[in-house]
């Protein structure tokens, strides 16, 4: 027996298998790829250019920050058609395969322009075609790590003491904030808060305290330092958990402080 679509009546043998009862061209027309809003609000912090997407914020990563954020936002509110079994399913573009996309912020005008081709089930025969236009505006904010580094939030005071030349006070001073700053592009809240030089060393306050102790280990596997840890409680955080305030004592032997690098 002959198949043929019940809407247009076309031959499954001329156009290809049936999806529901429906020619290929007759699915394609109705059952729309991707679920897009008409419009967007995008948040970025306007000292770092990180992007807000929900409750979380996300670095602003490599290259234009802006539209970064742009894209980002975008694919957090799209979502892609998938027809099965049990009824249509609507998925982030990550979890669809042989999904392409494109997404294209022009800033200028205020719309992203989305370039999709995939399909909607898996019997069809050729990917679906389709584009959406996005509307967006931009809102300047300030973001939660650059909220704490204005307040200068820390929870280490960590002191470095010894009896240091100015270029050893120097080049510990250096070695301490490269570890922060590569610390930093795997955690946003990892950062130097402030440095205060003293006659007798270096005042680093520091968050959050992981990074603080990467740093006395630091000072202790290159420099022999001697450690002394103390806490002091300083309230609840908003779980009811106690939150302290540590300090961290780290005297380095006496003698010349070695910067030589070690063979690799």
């Amino acid at each position: 027996m002959k198949r043929f679509c019940y809407r247009c009546g076309a031959l499954e043998a001329e156009r290809g298998p049936l999806v529901g009862g429906l020619c290929q061209r007759c699915f394609a027309e109705g059952n729309r790829l991707l679920q897009a809003p008409a419009e967007l609000e995008v948040t970025v912090c306007g000292r770092c250019g990180a992007h807000l997407l929900g409750k979380r914020w996300h670095g602003a990563g490599e290259g234009d920050a802006t539209a970064n954020a742009v894209r980002a936002t975008v694919l957090s509110n799209l979502k892609v058609a998938r027809l099965t079994d049990a009824g249509v399913k609507f998925l982030r573009p990550h979890e669809v395969p042989e999904l392409e996309l494109r997404v294209e912020p022009k800033l200028a005008e205020g719309v992203i322009k989305i370039r999709a081709r995939g399909k909607v089930h898996e019997l069809q025969v050729n990917p679906q075609l389709e584009e959406a236009h996005i509307k967006f505006t931009l809102k300047r904010s300030t973001c939660d790590v650059c909220g704490l580094k204005s307040a200068r939030h820390y929870e280490v005071i960590l002191q470095v003491r010894g009896k240091l030349t100015g270029e050893e006070r120097s080049e510990i001073r250096k070695m301490l904030q490269q570890l922060a700053a590569e610390a930093g592009k795997r955690d946003r809240a990892a950062f130097i808060a402030n440095v205060e030089e003293r006659r007798e060393g270096l005042d680093l306050y520091v968050n959050p305290a992981s990074l603080a102790r990467q740093m006395v280990s630091m000072l202790k596997s290159r420099f022999g330092a001697e450690i002394k840890e103390s806490a002091k409680l300083v309230g609840q955080t908003r779980d009811g958990r106690q939150k302290f305030r540590f300090s961290i004592l780290a005297r380095l032997p006496a003698g010349e402080v070695s910067f030589k690098r070690e063979k690799s």
